[in-house]
């Protein structure tokens, strides 16, 4: 029996990684409640009229264009749901996560491209981040983010 495929990743950014990745999320969820309430005045509920208002918020939140489809998706499944919390994880897919080694990764946020060092286990000796090419959460639980294996996340 092989063992598990690792599905998290604990990122270990610098102080102002840190609170750019925390301001990041804060932004995306508040830019995401304002599509969530404009949709609901508006009675839209999907498709291209969703995606346009989900897309005007995030500009007025100055939010990079790689949030555009995971907070489409955050909005929509919201519409049915509870509005986000300050620092609500959110689902990147892989075109937005960029790892540049087993120990580094870069992603977007709210003042752009970023690059993160990323907690690495030396024994195991991969040339490749098991998340390399996977979609992500970014998770922040107990003062610290961690990217999480979206299709992981799915299936519990």
């Amino acid at each position: 029996m092989s063992p598990m495929p690792t599905t998290t990743a604990r990122l270990i950014p610098d102080g102002d990684q840190h609170a750019l990745l925390a301001a990041t999320l804060e932004r995306l969820n508040k830019a995401c409640n304002a599509a969530r309430v404009r949709a609901l005045d508006e009675g839209v509920r999907s498709g291209a009229p969703l995606r346009a208002i989900v897309k005007e918020e995030l500009e007025r939140f100055k939010m990079p264009a790689a949030y555009n489809a995971p907070g489409t998706e955050r909005v929509a499944a919201s519409l049915t749901r509870q509005k986000f919390g300050t620092y609500q994880s959110v689902t990147l897919p892989p075109a937005a996560v960029k790892w540049t080694g087993t120990d580094r990764v870069s992603l977007p946020t709210s003042a752009g491209r970023r690059t993160i060092r990323v907690y690495q286990d030396r024994s195991r000796g991969e040339l490749r981040h098991p998340l390399d090419g996977r979609a992500v959460n970014l998770v922040f639980r107990n003062g610290e983010f961690e990217l999480v294996d979206a299709a992981a996340t799915d299936d519990e």
